[in-house]
């Protein structure tokens, strides 16, 4: 008996799927050099099959990242809405934003690239650059992932500034202009990811940085 639409709908997202599974182990262990045989030879398929579903390797990273980033505005917005203090809620912002910051630099193989790099002339950021900039602007995905981005950025930022506003108010921070201060802790997680991709141990030793940040912020 043949199968039903639904029944082959579901074979297509199961491999789309595995693909994007055997991807996520690969692009962590070889970073940008990774290759549609390297992930066709880690999910067990052929490389005819992953083109059926995917372009190129750039549309299976840029997938990647998309589906680690859609649950992030949810996060964030259930620490907002929790009953804490300004300052307790900023701290765990901070926290996880710290954290989701270092699982993508392991996950997608960008410490990996960093490694491999780390004798030439470009520093971590400016491999983590390359990295993106091999994406395809001028493609829907990377359209849709660029986007996705930049309402992330505009979200912590956003939450950012607001439960500074709050904790002002109730003489929890300082009283420099909120958007300065929002600019102070996103250089604060800049700078930290560098560390991470440069110098994980160093890293590792110190974390997590999230007390000091927030003794910065103190009146």
């Amino acid at each position: 008996m043949p199968r039903s639409e639904a029944e082959n709908q579901r074979i297509r997202e199961a491999q789309r799927a595995s693909i994007l599974e055997a991807a996520k182990a690969v692009f962590a262990r070889k970073g940008w050099d990774t290759t549609i045989a390297d992930i066709a030879a880690a999910a067990k398929v052929s490389p005819g099959l992953i083109y059926h579903y995917f372009a190129n390797k750039e549309a299976i990273f840029s997938e990647l990242i998309k589906q680690s980033m859609q649950s992030d505005p949810t996060l964030f917005q259930s620490i907002v809405q929790s009953g804490d203090t300004p300052s307790q809620r900023l701290e765990r912002l901070i926290t996880t934003i710290l954290k989701t910051r270092h699982d993508y630099i392991v996950q997608f193989g960008i410490a990996a690239q960093a490694a491999k790099e780390h004798s030439g002339s470009g520093n971590s950021l400016e491999i983590m650059h390359r990295m993106f900039q091999n994406l395809q602007h001028r493609d829907a995905e990377a359209k849709d992932l660029h986007e996705l981005m930049m309402r992330r950025f505009h979200t912590i930022r956003d939450i950012i500034m607001q439960l500074i506003i709050e904790g002002q108010r109730e003489g929890e921070f300082a009283q420099d202009p909120p958007s300065k201060l929002t600019l102070m802790i996103f250089s604060c997680i800049q700078s930290l990811t560098n560390l991470a991709l440069s110098q994980p141990e160093e890293y590792e030793k110190h974390y997590p940085y999230t007390d000091i940040i927030m003794r910065m912020l103190k009146p």
